[in-house]
């Protein structure tokens, strides 16, 4: 009688599992290859119309022209080097630098009275220009109504305003005086309350909205409070912050294109800010 084994053999039907992950590998292998020869093989004469189209556009914006190379791209020529400053020759302002100085200029042409008497102020740090007024000119002590000098004197101001989408902060202040009223609860409402007087009376001589801001700093930043009567007038103050940023208006869509290109099925179409949209399909 034979004995059966103790030990049973092992089990192989897992063996070969791999080849099914293997041949999986070698599909998508074989696809990407395939992927990789037809976009190679493919007709370049399909992609010209295309490129005109660009081309097109890209010349109506007034770049510089293109060059064509063997494989149909186009590319920008480079810039001369005899364009570039001469070694130790100072560089000249960036245009947001520039933009800032010509509406100091302005300010310091309209203003020029009060700033020989120290009623006006005009200081630039960095990337903001700010107009520095004397609370005398503008409100009353405890008081955010415009004086009989405020209109006329914010008028002097718009003019320069004007000349540039710039954003614009308007900033108020108060001096340490304690105030507390039917009317303000405190020094930082009475100061935000003088920059939004301002800040509505350059809205409604013509400042678009989304440039302006306003900030509100109670009795802080206070300068020469121990002069007495003459100190707080000068901390009743409000500063009108012109930053080098400027405002970029955003341009509606035409509700039909005012010019069209056709290009190999590239329709190009003129925007009324300047700009241009560029379709494929049928709008």
């Amino acid at each position: 009688m034979k004995r059966r084994s103790l030990l049973r053999r092992p089990h192989s039907a897992g063996l070969d599992r791999w080849l099914v992950s293997y041949a999986d590998y070698m599909t998508l292998v074989f696809a990407l290859f395939v992927v990789l020869y037809a976009i190679h093989a493919s007709n370049s004469d399909e992609q010209q119309p295309l490129l005109a189209g660009m081309q097109q556009a890209l010349t109506r914006l007034g770049g510089v022209p293109p060059v064509t190379v063997s494989s149909g791209l186009a590319l920008a020529e480079p810039s001369s080097p005899s364009e570039a400053p001469p070694a130790g020759a100072e560089a000249p302002p960036a245009p947001e630098q520039a933009a800032l100085a010509e509406i100091g200029q302005g300010l310091s042409e309209q203003l020029a009275p009060l700033l020989e008497q120290q009623l006006v102020s005009l200081e630039q740090q960095g990337d903001w220009l700010s107009l520095h007024i004397d609370g005398g000119l503008l409100f009353a002590s405890g008081s955010a109504l415009l004086g009989p000098n405020g209109a006329p004197l914010l008028g002097s101001v718009v003019p320069a305003l004007q000349r540039a989408n710039h954003f614009i902060r308007v900033k108020g202040y108060a001096d340490a005086l304690p105030i507390s009223n039917e009317l303000y609860a405190s020094n930082w409402q009475l100061s935000a309350e003088r920059a939004r007087v301002v800040l509505e009376w350059l809205a409604g001589a013509g400042i678009a909205q989304p440039r302006l801001a306003l900030e509100a700093y109670g009795a802080q930043h206070s300068r020469d409070e121990a002069r007495g009567e003459a100190g707080r007038t000068m901390n009743r103050r409000v500063e009108i912050a012109v930053s080098a940023r400027q405002w970029q208006p955003t341009p509606s869509l035409p509700s039909r294109p005012l010019e069209e290109t056709d290009a190999g099925g590239i329709r190009v179409y003129e925007l009324p800010g300047g700009g241009i949209r560029i379709s494929t399909g049928q709008d």
